[in-house]
């Protein structure tokens, strides 16, 4: 369940200009900085290689000191500002043109160094004096255990949220031109405690027991959905459990005090272990290239970071102190579904309040654009990977569908909100040279969370509804850089806050089983087909509008 309608409607914070100033002042100044810092020391690390057994690093220093110098590791547990915790692993030896290159083992006891950070340092013991940056990995390709793997192809952009797990239901989706699923994976539901009736894996020295009843569960929707060519995008979630439980105390972030979900426990080394642990399974199990049991190509990790007090929680901390451990989080998932699949990515979930927050509490809730910024800068200054947006555009009010009326949904980059209204800001945004992957390659947006109420069963509300499902899909259909558009839901449930989002009205008392369609699945089903231009028709007279071309989003990339 991703959605509290209190808490996506109210307590919005008027955008401080000041604030502002501040944020893109330090964020250019702290990217210089980043730039400057391996020139300063004449030493650099340039490449960081993993393949399945060994890491090797390259690098150059200047040969007319000397001065010895070190490679040191940090382990992913350990914040970027703990270099007391780093641990040397040996000696840098240059050749006559100050290069060097080594290689040790990936691999120590129970440790994969896949997911280490690694600095140039000319102390051999405490306090490091760090000569280069803490970079992580750089390149992974020959880490992946699946290297005959394809890049997963879509046949739409069409895509649903808010799957009911009954096999009964699916031959809907296959009715509907469903493209693209996601699925909630909870982490507390696939992890066991125990080996007995349990499915064993071991990663390292270390052995993990993972829920059978779960996986079989798992197994049907993912096998069904990649014999009927639907992309999957896993929500990785971390329920808050009771500090006394065995799972709670691996799994969840030690400092989470409130909400519906946390962090993942990426402070602690048993922490990454077992989250690590857990991705490499789903990664392995979800990746031969046979597919007997489905195919996860995407991993959504946990949800709306920027409402991060009721669906990321890791206690009160500023934006940077969370998306510091945050990055982290993105990270280890990265490199542990890469370590099966060389084509996964990652992404970060947002919700639509770019420049504001959902509440004036900046230690609990923060604001999409601030936090975008400082994943770029993290990948940056400390090696980039491949992650994109998994983005939430809904409604300004998600009481009311009439998303082309919203307010606070401007063309330009300080805009307050990203809905549908104004989606082509978030597909300009990503344009910028500093957000592409490697500075040349788009990155995936997936609008992975977004749907429209209809307030009754009335043709009215109805019509509202659907027009507004046709208006977003119009608006993104231009957008290259928008991969999938998952609606949500399926079907209503009878415990989201009121809210009636699905194209199917719900069952009384069945919580969210289908019992009559709206005109929404007509119009759902029709998009992307040769029915889209004649089931869409209704709506221009409640958009008030002639033709489709006069909501075309304006693409310049200078706003």
């Amino acid at each position: 369940m991703m959605l509290s309608g209190l808490m996506k409607t109210h307590g919005t914070m008027p955008f401080l200009w000041v604030s502002l100033i501040f944020i893109m002042g330090e964020l250019p100044r702290l990217s210089s900085r980043a730039m400057a810092e391996d020139n300063r020391s004449h030493s650099s690390i340039e490449k960081i290689s993993v393949n399945r057994s060994t890491v090797t690093i390259e690098g150059r220093c200047d040969i007319e000191s000397e001065r010895p110098r070190f490679l040191a590791e940090l382990a992913p547990h350990h914040s970027k500002s703990g270099l007391a915790n780093a641990q040397i692993i040996q000696q840098v030896e240059l050749d006559e043109t100050g290069s060097f290159r080594m290689s040790f083992p990936r691999w120590s006891d129970d440790r994969d160094r896949i997911l280490s950070r690694f600095f140039l340092t000319s102390s051999h013991s405490q306090p490091f004096k760090k000569l280069t940056r803490l970079l992580w990995a750089s390149e992974v390709s020959e880490a992946a255990v699946h290297q005959n793997l394809e890049p997963v192809k879509a046949k739409t952009v069409k895509g649903l949220g808010g799957i009911h797990p009954d096999p009964r239901l699916f031959d809907d989706l296959v009715e509907l031109g469903v493209g693209h699923l996601t699925v909630n994976i909870t982490l507390n539901s696939l992890l066991r405690t125990e080996r007995e009736g349990n499915i064993t894996r071991q990663y390292g020295e270390k052995e993990f027991y993972f829920n059978p009843t779960y996986i079989r569960q798992l197994d049907r929707l993912l096998k069904f959905a990649h014999q009927n060519q639907m992309v999957v995008s896993a929500i990785i979630l971390v329920p808050r459990t009771t500090r006394d439980h065995t799972l709670g105390e691996v799994l969840v972030h030690p400092d989470a005090t409130d909400g519906h979900y946390t962090l993942a426990n990426v402070v602690t080394p048993e922490g990454v272990q077992h989250y690590s642990g857990c991705m490499r399974f789903l990664a392995e199990r979800y990746g031969p290239t046979d597919f007997p049991n489905g195919r996860i190509t995407h991993w959504i990790i946990h949800n709306e970071v920027d409402a991060a007090w009721v669906w990321t929680n890791a206690g009160e901390k500023t934006d940077v102190e969370f998306m510091e451990q945050y990055t982290r989080s993105l990270r280890i998932a990265y490199f542990s579904v890469r370590s099966y699949d060389p084509h996964a990515q990652v992404f970060i979930t947002l919700t639509h309040h770019w420049n504001e927050s959902h509440r004036p509490n900046p230690r609990r809730f923060y604001r999409s654009r601030r936090l975008m910024e400082l994943l770029a800068l993290d990948t940056e200054h400390h090696g980039d990977f491949e992650w994109g947006v998994a983005f939430h555009p809904y409604p300004e009010n998600l009481f009311n569908p009439r998303t082309w009326l919203d307010r606070k949904s401007d063309d330009h980059f300080e805009t307050a909100q990203i809905t549908f209204k104004n989606i082509h800001v978030l597909d300009r945004w990503m344009k910028q040279d500093n957000y592409l992957y490697l500075g040349k390659k788009l990155r995936t947006i997936l609008l992975s969370e977004q749907g429209f109420h209809s307030s009754d069963d009335s043709l009215v509300s109805q019509q509202l509804q659907a027009a507004a499902l046709a208006y977003a899909w119009k608006k993104i259909k231009p957008l290259d850089s928008i991969q999938a558009f998952h609606y949500h839901r399926w079907i209503d449930h009878e415990r989201e806050g009121g809210l009636n989002l699905g194209l199917w009205t719900v069952q009384p008392g069945s919580i969210t089983w289908p019992k009559d369609k709206k005109l929404s699945w007509e119009v759902f089903r029709a998009l992307d087909t040769i029915d889209e231009s004649t089931q869409t028709q209704f709506a221009l007279p409640i958009l008030k509008i002639e033709d489709w071309q006069e909501i075309a989003p304006h693409t310049d990339s200078s706003k």
